[in-house]
C-alpha cells in the first residue's frame, strides 16, 4: 500500500523547507509562504478523509475480530460436541478403525497390483519399441550401404 495523501503532502512541505534559501549568519530560511500555505490547505482537506478511512478500517477490524471470535467459539463448541459423541460411541469408533484399516490394506494391495501391471505394460511397450527401432536401424544401415556402393561405383 502506498503513502497516504497527507504523508505525501508533508513530504512536499519538508522538501520545500529543506530546499529554501538560507540567510547567512542567522541560519534562517526564506520560504515561499504561498507554496507552504497551499500545501497546508491541501493537508487540511485530505486529513478528515484519511481519518474517516482509518476509522472505517478500525471498525472493519473490530467487526472481523468479533466475527472471528464468534466462529472460533462455534467451532470449539462443535468440536466439544463431537468429542462427547465419540466418547459415547467408542465401540463404533473401534469398528470404524478396524474397517478403515481393512480398506487401507485392501487399497495398498490393489495399488501394488496396479503398479506391477503398469510396470509390465511399460516393459512390454518398451520392448516393442526396441524391436521396431532395431528394424528401422537395419533399414537405415542397409540404405546407407547401398548408397555407399552407389557412390563408390560412380
Amino acid at each position: 500500500m502506498g503513502k497516504t495523501k497527507v504523508i505525501d503532502l508533508l513530504d512536499r512541505l519538508e522538501v520545500a523547507i529543506e530546499s529554501a534559501r538560507r540567510v547567512p549568519i542567522i541560519g534562517k530560511a526564506i520560504v515561499d509562504s504561498y507554496e507552504l500555505l497551499e500545501v497546508i490547505d491541501q493537508i487540511r482537506i485530505a486529513l478528515p478523509q484519511e481519518i474517516k478511512d482509518a476509522e472505517q478500517l478500525l471498525g472493519d477490524r473490530e467487526r472481523l475480530l468479533s466475527e472471528a471470535r464468534a466462529e472460533a467459539e462455534r467451532l470449539v463448541s462443535s468440536a466439544q460436541d463431537r468429542i462427547a459423541s465419540l466418547v459415547d460411541n467408542t465401540e463404533v469408533v473401534r469398528a470404524a478403525r478396524a474397517e478403515a484399516e481393512r480398506i487401507l490394506a485392501e487399497s495398498r494391495n490393489e495399488a501394488e497390483a496396479m503398479k506391477s501391471g503398469a510396470d509390465e505394460y511399460v516393459d512390454e511397450t518398451l520392448g516393442n519399441l526396441e524391436e521396431n527401432l532395431q528394424r528401422i536401424l537395419k533399414v537405415v544401415r542397409k540404405g546407407r550401404e547401398e548408397l555407399r556402393k552407389k557412390l563408390t561405383s560412380s
